[in-house]
């Protein structure tokens, strides 16, 4: 139900490269090469979101935000992580 729900998101948002340069701060030469949908494993379980290959880094962004305690509130964030280049190094 989670990939149903996430293309969608991409549809109306237009398309995985819009919504990779929206989320993470890009240059304009960037070019987005491929996006997997995949789950990150943290501490608190899996975490279902999508990894985005680029010319510059590789990035993953939660489909949803999680939950974290910020003193005795309840925040909400998207969970993100990227690497910088060389990307070449590694594939």
């Amino acid at each position: 139900m989670g990939r149903i729900a996430q293309g969608t998101k991409v549809l109306a948002e237009g398309g995985y490269e819009k919504i990779f340069r929206q989320t993470f701060e890009t240059v304009p030469e960037e070019k987005l090469q491929d996006s997997f949908a995949c789950y990150l494993s943290t501490s608190a379980g899996p975490v279902m979101g999508v990894l985005y290959v680029s010319t510059e880094k590789l990035a993953y962004c939660s489909d949803s935000p999680l939950s974290y305690k910020n003193g005795t509130q309840t925040e909400w964030s998207y969970y993100k992580v990227f690497f910088l280049q060389p990307l070449h190094a590694c594939i």
